[in-house]
């Protein structure tokens, strides 16, 4: 049950992260979600399904075997598969491991820019490709900066028409995300 808690301590929680380290834009729209990823139990709410660990304390549920994804109708930004998860279920006095198999749901993002509920996604401390893999956009490196053993890296993207502005800024130091900030104007 140890090495259950380990294993789904490990990695992430935000709806994105699921697939983030190492991903390139072909990795952003994929069809597919690797072992160890979160899922949810529904696409309309987005709560984390969660399960029990080998001391009964509720913890988020992942993934034990890479899933191929079929796009949910009604809420584009989710697809769902069947997966597979080790639950604990307690049997007398022991928490015994189950490996079980449910409906899950995963945060697809649509490459049609970044959305105000993509940016809220987006946490302090995560690297660029785990931006990206909640985005689903590459955002345009706008200035880098060295001193100290410190590398800063500003991003920006903007989108334009007759009617709104959007404009996004994230700054990273060594790969992590330190600043971001979103704002729209309208017309």
């Amino acid at each position: 049950m140890k090495k259950l808690a380990k294993a789904l301590t490990v990695g992430v929680l935000a709806l994105g992260l699921l697939a983030g380290v190492g991903a390139n834009k072909g990795e952003a729209a994929t069809v597919t979600k690797p072992i160890g990823s979160t899922f949810y139990k529904s696409a309309l709410v987005g709560t984390t399904y969660k399960v029990q660990d080998y001391k009964g304390n509720t913890i988020n549920a992942k993934t034990t075997k890479a899933v191929t994804l079929t796009p949910y109708t009604t809420n584009k930004n989710f697809s769902y598969a069947t997966v597979t998860f080790v639950d604990y279920d307690k049997v007398g006095t022991k928490w015994v491991k189950y490996t079980k198999t449910a409906k899950g749901y995963f945060f697809t993002p649509i490459n049609n820019g970044i959305t105000f509920n993509e940016y809220t996604n987006v946490k302090k401390g995560m690297t660029y490709n785990q931006m990206v893999s909640i985005t689903g956009v590459y955002v345009k490196l706008d200035s880098t900066y060295t001193s100290g053993g410190i590398t800063e890296k500003n991003y920006i993207w903007d989108y334009f028409n007759d009617t709104t502005n959007i404009f996004v800024d994230m700054s990273f130091e060594n790969n992590k995300l330190t600043y971001k900030s979103y704002s729209v104007s309208e017309y």
